[in-house]
């Protein structure tokens, strides 16, 4: 199975342009390239707002999403409005307690979309992961988040803007005899992480893409991302495209 993953889109009204960046053309142009890479699903990854959440910006990106030939799934970042992004995207029986968060076998994998949109999970975002995980202790399992759920070396983000339970998702995570896979965005980074069973790929944005070291934030490159993710019976593969 071929997943193609695009995040933090940071589309904002028709009208602007983040720092002089045409965002809607850099989502419109990711999409039209699926056609040659014949995904089986799209999944997209969080920060789909610039600043915060807009219906009107979630209409539109539904609406073109509507237009492909495969089915896609949605994920809130911090600069999405989940129950926005569940009323618009219709997954409102996905929602709980403002929390988009849910579970989908993608041909027969178990696949976990979590909601990391506040930096951290709720108690009850936190025990359902938790359930999940101790009943897919003997598949190898694929979660989408938004934040990568460790330190991953980008100094600014790992400084500003971490995930604040790593030690807890390590936790949970070291004690099981699968392997577990995430994909994620939020650093406008290509990197891949590895640590004891746990992979985590984080994949570059439409948007703008950021140097790994400096203290402060410094664009790297305008390049527009995309992430292939191919799930096969030997295991995941990954593939990150640039146009």
């Amino acid at each position: 199975m071929r997943i193609a993953f695009i995040t933090d889109l940071h589309i904002d009204t028709a009208d602007k342009k983040p720092q002089g960046v045409d965002v809607r053309q850099n989502f419109l142009n990711a999409l039209a390239s699926l056609a040659e890479l014949q995904p089986s699903c799209l999944v997209i990854g969080g920060d789909i707002c610039n600043t915060v959440g807009d219906r009107s910006i979630y209409t539109w990106v539904k609406q073109e999403l509507d237009k492909l030939p495969f089915p896609s799934y949605v994920i809130a970042g911090n600069h999405d409005d989940s129950a926005l992004l569940a009323d618009v995207f219709k997954r409102q029986n996905h929602l709980h307690s403002n929390e988009l968060y849910y579970a989908l076998p993608l041909e027969g994998r178990p696949t976990l979309f979590l909601d990391t949109s506040k930096g951290v999970l709720s108690p009850e975002q936190w025990s359902w992961l938790q359930e999940y995980m101790a009943a897919l202790r003997d598949n190898n399992v694929l979660i989408f988040m938004h934040h990568p759920p460790l330190p991953a070396d980008v100094t600014y983000m790992d400084t500003h803007y971490p995930f604040r339970q790593s030690e807890e998702f390590l936790e949970l995570v070291k004690e099981l005899p699968c392997h577990v896979t995430v994909v994620c965005g939020h650093y406008h980074v290509e990197k891949v992480v590895q640590r004891g069973n746990l992979l985590v790929l984080l994949t570059p944005s439409t948007f703008i893409q950021m140097k790994h070291d400096p203290a402060d934030m410094v664009i790297d490159n305008h390049c527009v991302g995309i992430r292939e993710i191919n799930l096969t019976t030997h295991g995941t593969n990954s593939t990150v495209h640039y146009l």
